[in-house]
């Protein structure tokens, strides 16, 4: 019997795979189509209260009013992500490269992070009345980032406490903010109508730099060969 485990090992782990895929499939079909339709009451309902989030853009309203405890333990874990994968970035001595001038990747990066810098900004400032935002903001200055390495430009030492508390920003400043509105309201993560606005854009523009700087961290991982 062991022998015949060892021998068709591969065999069997793919045919519990396979079960295991199946089964799995078959159950989330049955919960889907089992559903009640529902009616929209939800929508609706967010819709109707969104002169009181201080924003008018429904997705910002969801993600730093209505749910901000889930936006909230996001930014926990985009931490936690950054304390995981930061020794292997430690670990790995750093280099230093002398630019050439004719890099066309350097030239590129002349060019576009400018312009890329300034639609982030403006990514960030229009989120609060139409799609942007703090995540598509920092998607962008990552990307800065990521480029400003293919050029072998170092930009970011990680090795730098000023950089980690940078990653850990967007969490201190919802903390903060919580904090200062509980104190002032005695209600926790509830943004009164007047200060709504100015909260969730502090919030943003601080989880801005931190979330650029995790994906950039997590990009040079990869790009270190420890992934």
């Amino acid at each position: 019997m062991k022998a015949f485990l060892t021998n068709n090992r591969h065999i069997i782990e793919k045919s519990l795979i396979t079960i295991f895929v199946t089964i799995f499939t078959a159950f989330f079909i049955y919960a889907l189509f089992s559903q009640p339709v529902h009616n929209n009451e939800v929508q609706a309902l967010a819709a109707t209260q969104l002169d009181q989030t201080g924003v008018t853009n429904i997705v910002t309203a969801v993600l730093l009013n209505y749910r901000a405890y889930d936006t909230f333990i996001e930014f926990a874990v985009f931490l936690c992500v950054a304390i995981a994968v930061l020794p292997y970035i430690l670990d790995t001595p750093v280099l230093e490269f002398k630019l050439k001038e004719e890099s066309q990747i350097l030239l590129i990066a002349k060019v576009f992070i400018p312009l890329i810098i300034v639609m982030a900004g403006y990514l960030l400032w229009i989120g609060a009345t139409k799609p942007g935002g703090a995540f598509q903001a920092s998607a962008l200055l990552a990307g800065c980032l990521v480029l400003l390495s293919l050029a072998n430009v170092q930009v970011i030492d990680f090795t730098k406490l000023r950089y980690r508390l940078l990653m850990s920003a967007g969490l201190i400043a919802f903390i903060a903010v919580v904090l200062l509105l509980y104190f002032s309201s005695q209600s926790f993560i509830k943004f009164p109508v007047e200060l709504a606005g100015a909260s969730i854009l502090a919030i943003e523009f601080f989880a801005t730099f931190a979330i650029a700087l995790i994906l950039f961290l997590c990009f040079e991982s990869i790009n270190k060969g420890h992934a």
